[in-house]
This record gives structure tokens, C-alpha cells and sequence, in this order.
């Protein structure tokens, strides 16, 4: 974004504001320093803005890709700590609490994070604290660029004692309101009744108040899912190689294995991020069929995407994060010496090389479901994601018996074959009977005419009574017959509904025998 400026002297920097439409007025969304020390501020009039400074360079705001810029500076911060999300429309908030010692303590934590943001001429005051809202409060009223207050929770009502009581994070008219009984600095609240605060400027303020210094707890709701484990590598100098990446998608995978294996774990869904220096971060996520701490299994499932990561100017850090580990006891995978595989290791390293191929949603399984119905005694499974049912609690325990099928009990010698090829839903048919429980003599199923030579059955399956009937329930009732035309092609068809209802018979084909 630029703007034109007619009253600045040549040499002179520009004072620039976004502006944004709002109740028919223009107004400042936000200026940048030289217009903030020129007493411009967020919120007032652009005319106004105008006659305070006649050359004043503006552009039309665009809150959408605020929030998105400010989202990727939120996943970038994601390096010191897997706890960041945004904080309103001009801050990060990070939780970094057993993060701190491995950059060296607080101060040094803040003061690399200063250096990589101003590397990329991001403004920015820091603040760390005991609590959410007195690190608000420190960053906006009491930090500057050369240096980030440090305060421990035991020495937080000290630190806000000369702020103002916008630095509760209160609306415009509960501050107003304070300073017209002159209440102007949070200092000033503390030895107020809480009770009397409360009745005259409302619970919020109360609320605000007691998170700030720590006495009302704040959780912070994490911009994405918080991995349960993960590890980094950080470089001197940016590696944009696609061979070095590879290099370091394999150490990380073995510092990660290393420390799942003297946990007795293994890995199902795995993120590598790169973080790039110019603040975006690119993304490879895979997923296993089944716990795996294999390293190499995992290097060679990231090098398979990596074609898909795009550096930029270069990659300064790499981290491996595991959202999701399961109990791995030890096992043997390769003979001494052998280096092939031992038998019986199953077709899992199959599977997640075909997820990083096709897509983890691409692959699924079929796993059997407690019903009679056939196209419900069985459900297709993405591979490595629970089933939404699995829970599912039916009344009673099914059993086979003559006449009855179920999708998942044990196989009975009463039970008829089924068809190699079931279909996804059964298909209407044409069909010629004569007496009430005979099978069709003829059909027609996809315009083709088929007679009917041999045939078996019926096994009648009814509708299962703990579930509520849809408008077919006259068509509950099905009498599944076994067919054979004179090309020697057999079919699974079956009738629904019973002769002499309101409404006739209707006939399906619902599968294909070998």
C-alpha cells in the first residue's frame, strides 16, 4: 500500500494510516509511528486526521488480510512455543512455560523473538508476565521496542499499579465511567470493595481485574491442536537445499523415535513444519496405519512430500511435532545383519506410503457394524481414524439363527452365501412371479432381460426394531432369493414388503455372486 503526500519537506518521512468505512464516515484503522507522534490515533475521523496533518498518506484498510497476516505470525511464533493464537487484531499471545530454559531463560527468549521480528520489520513491544492479562497490560502501556518487562507472578500488582484502567482490557464506556469518579489508574482499584466495583461498573470489571493480577485464572485456547511431543533443529544460516531438508526431516525423526522408544510409544500423525525468514511456515503432515517408531520408515514418508515445500529465501528452523502416539511395545522388525524385514510386519509401511501418495482420506477399511441389513453390516474406515460409532450400544446380543444374517457375528453353518459384490445400495428391478414366496421366472435390471433358471431361498432379514422406520417401513420385511439366468450369471434379489399390503412388492438386485 502507498500514498501520495503534498505537505511533507523533501527528505521528510510520510505519516501513513490505513482507513476504514464505518457509519457512513471514514475513519483511521491504524497509523504507523510518525503519525501516532503526531497525535493521530486508531478510531479518529479522517477529515479531522487531515487538518491535524495536512500531508498524512493514507490507504484503504483490509481487515480480512490483517487477520490472516496475523494469523501466520501467530503459527510462525509456534517455534518457542506450541501455545500461540492472536490477541484481538494487534497482538500474539504465547504460553511459554517450560519453554523459556531452551532459549536460554525469559530475556533471551524475548530478545530472539525481537530480532527475528524486527529482521522482518515487524513493530512490536513484548511483555512477559505471570498472567495473560498483566502481560496485555505490559505490552501495550508500559514495553517499548528497546526492551520487554519481565515480571514474575509475585511481583504482577506492583507492575500495574501506575497503569491506566484501559490496561484492564475493559470497553470504552466502563473506563470512561472510572475516571469520571477518579479512578484512573489500576492502582487505584485495589483497595476499592470488590462487591461496590462490581454493582456499579458490572462483573466484567471485577473478572478483568482478578485475571490481570493472576487471582482469576485465564486459560489460553491455542491457535491449532497442542502436540504431545515434538522436537526442533535450528540452523546458523538458512538451508533452502531440497537434499538438506531431507537431511533434517531424518535427524528430527530420530531424535523423536529416540525419546518415543524410551517411552514405550509410537507415532500415528506426525507435522513437520519449516519455518521459513520471512515468517511463513510450510507444512508436511502424514499419517501410519499403526504405531511406528521406525526413523527411517518416517524420513522416507517426508521426503516423499517434500516436492511440496516451497523454502522462499531459506529455512531457519525445523520442527517435528507428534499429535498423536499410542503404547508400541518393543519388537523385532530385521534380522542382525539382514536388513530385510521380518515377516509378519503387515502391509502398514504400505498403507502410509500410499496416504503420502493419494491423500490419508484416500485409503480406508471395512469394519464390520452390529445390524442385519446388509448394506449396514459393514462400514468403510479412513485408515488410522476411529470410527464415529464405535461406541455404539445396541440393546440385547445378536445371534445368528435360521432365516437371519448379521453383519458382524461369528459365521454359522445356517447362514446362506453372500455375494462377492455387494452393492452400495440396492438397485430397482423389473420382476415376473407367480405364487406369493416364489422367485422371479424373469427380470430386467439395466435394461437387460435376464431368465431366470435355478433359484434358491427365501431368507427373509426384517427390519431391526431398536431403529426408528423411515417412510418404507411397509417395506421393512425383505425375502432374499439366490438366482441363476441360463448364461449361468447369479444375482442376490430379494422382495420387499409382503403380498397382500397396500402397496405391491417391490423387487431389488443387491448383489453379484463369482
Amino acid at each position: 500500500m502507498s500514498g501520495q503526500s503534498t505537505g511533507a519537506a523533501p527528505g521528510e518521512a510520510t505519516p501513513f494510516a490505513t482507513v476504514i468505512a464505518s457509519g457512513g464516515r471514514l475513519l483511521l484503522a491504524a497509523v504507523d509511528p510518525i503519525a501516532a507522534a503526531a497525535g493521530l490515533m486508531p478510531g479518529m475521523p479522517l477529515a479531522d486526521a487531515r487538518s491535524f496533518v495536512p500531508g498524512l498518506a493514507t490507504a484503504a484498510a483490509e481487515p480480512a488480510e490483517d487477520r490472516a497476516a496475523l494469523t501466520r505470525l501467530a503459527e510462525w511464533c509456534g517455534r518457542y512455543s506450541p501455545w500461540t493464537a492472536p490477541d484481538g487484531a494487534d497482538g500474539i499471545k504465547l504460553e511459554i512455560t517450560g519453554c523459556a530454559h531452551l532459549w536460554g531463560g525469559e530475556g533471551a527468549l524475548a530478545a530472539d523473538l525481537a530480532g527475528r521480528l524486527s529482521r522482518q520489520h515487524v513493530g512490536h513491544r513484548i511483555a512477559i508476565a505471570g498472567s495473560l492479562g498483566a502481560a496485555w497490560a505490559l505490552a501495550r502501556f508500559a514495553a517499548s521496542a528497546s526492551g520487554a518487562p519481565i515480571v514474575p507472578s509475585d511481583r504482577i500488582r506492583d507492575a500495574l499499579v501506575a497503569l491506566p484502567v484501559e490496561a484492564l482490557r475493559l470497553d470504552p464506556a466502563t473506563c470512561q465511567g472510572l475516571r469520571r469518579v477518579g479512578l484512573k489508574r489500576i492502582g487505584e482499584l485495589y483497595p476499592m470493595p470488590r462487591d461496590a466495583l462490581a454493582r456499579r461498573f458490572g462483573e466484567s470489571m471485577a473478572a478483568r481485574l482478578d485475571q490481570a493480577t493472576g487471582e482469576l485464572p485465564e486459560p489460553l485456547s491455542p491457535l491449532g491442536e497442542t502436540p504431545t511431543r515434538r522436537v526442533r533443529l535450528s540452523f546458523a544460516e538458512p538451508i533452502a537445499d531440497t537434499a538438506d531438508l531431507a537431511r533434517a526431516a531424518e535427524r528430527l525423526a530420530q531424535d523423536l523415535v529416540h525419546r518415543l522408544a524410551r517411552e514405550g510409544m509410537g507415532v500415528r500423525r506426525l507435522d513437520l513444519g519449516f519455518h521459513r525468514i520471512d515468517g511463513r511456515v510450510e507444512h508436511i503432515r502424514v499419517g501410519t496405519a499403526r504405531p511406528n517408531r521406525d526413523p527411517a520408515h518416517l524420513a522416507k514418508l517426508f521426503a516423499a512430500r517434500l516436492d511440496t515445500v516451497d523454502p522462499g529465501l531459506g529455512v531457519e528452523d525445523v520442527i517435528l511435532a507428534a499429535f498423536a502416539i499410542e503404547r508400541l511395545e518393543p519388537e523385532q522388525i530385521a534380522l542382525a545383519g539382514a536388513g530385510a524385514a521380518i515377516e509378519g510386519s503387515g502391509i502398514a509401511p504400505l498403507v502410509d506410503q500410499l496416504g503420502v501418495k493419494l491423500g490419508p482420506d484416500a485409503i480406508s477399511r471395512l469394519e464390520t457394524r452390529a445390524s442385519h441389513i446388509p448394506e449396514r453390516a459393514s462400514v468403510a474406515v479412513v485408515v488410522g481414524k476411529e470410527r464415529s460409532d464405535k461406541h455404539l450400544v445396541i440393546p440385547g446380543r445378536l445371534r445368528p439363527r435360521s432365516g437371519m444374517t448379521s453383519g458382524n457375528v461369528e459365521k454359522s453353518p445356517l447362514k446362506p452365501p453372500r455375494p462377492v459384490r455387494l452393492l452400495m445400495s440396492p438397485e430397482p428391478i423389473e420382476a415376473f412371479w407367480l405364487l406369493p414366496d416364489d422367485p422371479p421366472f424373469r427380470f430386467v435390471w439395466r435394461r437387460r432381460r435376464h431368465r431366470v433358471a435355478h433359484a434358491d431361498g427365501p431368507e427373509r432379514i426384517a427390519a431391526e426394531w431398536w431403529r426408528p422406520e423411515g417412510p418404507d417401513k411397509e417395506d421393512a420385511i425383505r425375502d432374499y432369493y439366490q438366482v441363476e439366468d441360463g448364461e449361468g450369471r447369479r444375482f442376490w434379489l430379494f422382495r420387499a414388503g409382503l403380498p397382500g399390503e397396500k402397496r405391491p412388492p417391490r423387487w431389488f438386485v443387491h448383489g453379484v455372486f463369482a
